[in-house]
């Protein structure tokens, strides 16, 4: 079933010093395991990505740099980096404030493997990349992996902007797991067949076939970053 998380009500541990993390998904979900780091001013987490698996981070708040295989990226607030399997990650926080990420491995370790990105780290900013409109659909699509983005058959992975008056009905995913976080406005979403309202700091997720739906709670629109894992999947409206 469903669920929605609320970031600041997670059981964060110290992964190292200065730096907390806590799980968003469950063990209900098989495709993706995605989790909320916070590291402090100064602070550092190393860690390799997983053969088999590709790893995303998106800066929440705040920024870090983040470097492997010869490089070193800067990532400003609302950042999307892609990160090839087998890499050696440092994330770093060179700011004054904490820094908030959301990290994704699609799929987790020791899952079925499926060709995944390629090209070492590679990182998008939001305000930096292309807005493509869908005029029939009342909404915005900003991607990060697939549709010309990042190439991976692991993910799908985009910003979505609505407007005030854009609706997605219900609907599930018979062959692809879902997670949506949530980056301004109030969404109205019907998760486990029931209307809740979510807002940044909170997040939601749908195991395979979950059924789902969504539109403007209030206000002039939103947006979210929207996962599916695997990249090839389905839509079955109600």
């Amino acid at each position: 079933m469903g669920r929605v998380i609320t970031f600041a009500g997670l059981p964060y541990r110290e992964a190292a010093t200065g730096v907390k993390r806590a799980p968003i998904t469950g063990g209900d979900m098989k495709e993706m395991s995605a989790e909320v780091i916070r590291v402090a001013r100064g602070a550092a987490l190393t860690e390799d990505v997983p053969e088999g698996s590709d790893r995303y981070l998106f800066t929440l708040t705040g920024g870090a740099t983040v470097s492997g295989r010869g490089r070193s990226l800067a990532l400003a607030e609302e950042t999307f980096a892609v990160i090839e399997e087998g890499t050696t990650l440092t994330i770093t926080n060179p700011n004054a404030g904490e820094t908030t990420l959301i990290s994704v491995l699609a799929p987790p370790a020791n899952s079925p493997k499926r060709p995944g990105f390629s090209g070492g780290i590679v990182a998008a900013a939001r305000a930096t990349t292309p807005v493509h409109a869908v005029p029939a659909e009342k909404k915005q699509r900003i991607y990060f992996v697939g549709k010309g983005a990042a190439a991976s058959e692991r993910a799908h992975a985009m910003i979505v902007v609505y407007d005030k008056d854009t609706v997605t009905s219900l609907h599930m995913h018979p062959n692809a797991e879902s997670m949506f976080v949530f980056l301004s406005g109030k969404t109205r979403f019907t998760v486990g067949g029931k209307d809740v309202i979510v807002e940044r700091g909170q997040a939601t997720y749908f195991p395979t076939g979950d059924r789902h739906g969504l539109r403007v709670a209030e206000g002039d629109g939103v947006s979210f970053l929207e996962f599916h894992v695997p990249a090839a999947f389905v839509t079955v409206k109600d």
